[in-house]
């Protein structure tokens, strides 16, 4: 039997209702995912840098390590160099030493820790691998999944005398040297131990793993927790070099 004119008409409405409908829905559901937001914390010469790396290209996001003092900077209106200084010397806060660096331009460090905050959010918001600065604090459990990267100083010493072409007695008090001022910096600016595990989802050894090793247990680590990967996420990741 043939449809008339005003049946066919309300099967269109229809139809386009179900249409819109299945759209609002599968909106909501994307935005009930937790976006693809993670902090890589890391020993000096644990591969953390690495890591990340591979870790944006498997999520299809991009890393943030340095080029978030850019931001910090064009947030504040300072120049960059400024606040490059402030993230690298975090133990001469006290001294109020950066205010001195340019003749006009000068950031303190609750600014700075102001700012540094508003960028970190501002990335959590659409996504990203964010290395250090204790991210994982401003974010928490509720916006990233936060991993830590480990290893023994001979280990990681090891490393960085392979990677700068130094002696192990250099790269030993390098390293040393590098994860003495990441521990005073999330002090300084958190108060909170840099060590105090219950600030990460995944701790990993880097003595005991490759670097795409520790990328694909931190992939399924983040599925187990409800996130949403890309189709590819495991299938396009490739060792460093490759």
């Amino acid at each position: 039997m043939k449809c008339n004119a005003e049946r066919l008409i309300e099967a269109l409405v229809m139809a386009q209702m179900s249409e819109y409908q299945h759209k609002i829905s599968s909106e909501y559901e994307a935005q009930d995912q937790p976006r693809n937001t993670l902090t890589v914390s890391r020993e000096c010469g644990s591969l953390g840098l690495g890591v990340a790396d591979l870790l944006a290209d498997a999520l299809e996001v991009c890393s943030y390590d340095r080029n978030i003092l850019h931001e910090v900077a064009q947030r504040a209106n300072v120049d960059e160099k400024l606040v490059e200084a402030l993230d690298q010397n975090m133990q001469a806060i006290g001294d109020h030493w950066w205010q001195r660096l340019l003749h006009k331009d000068h950031l303190s460090v609750d600014e700075y820790h102001e700012y540094l905050v508003k960028t970190v959010l501002s990335i959590s918001d659409h996504g990203g691998v964010i290395v250090g600065r204790g991210a994982n604090i401003i974010l928490g459990a509720e916006r990233a999944f936060r991993v830590r990267i480990t290893g023994s100083v001979k280990y990681c010493a090891g490393a960085i005398a392979q990677r700068d072409n130094i002696d192990l007695e250099q790269a030993t008090r390098l390293a040393r040297k590098e994860n003495r001022k990441r521990t005073e910096y999330i002090r300084k600016l958190y108060d909170i131990d840099i060590n105090d595990l219950g600030n990460y989802d995944l701790v990993l050894n880097a003595e005991r793993y490759q670097a795409i090793d520790m990328v694909e247990m931190i992939l399924i680590a983040m599925q187990k927790a409800g996130y949403s990967l890309p189709r590819d996420a495991f299938t396009s990741l490739k060792a460093p070099g490759s």
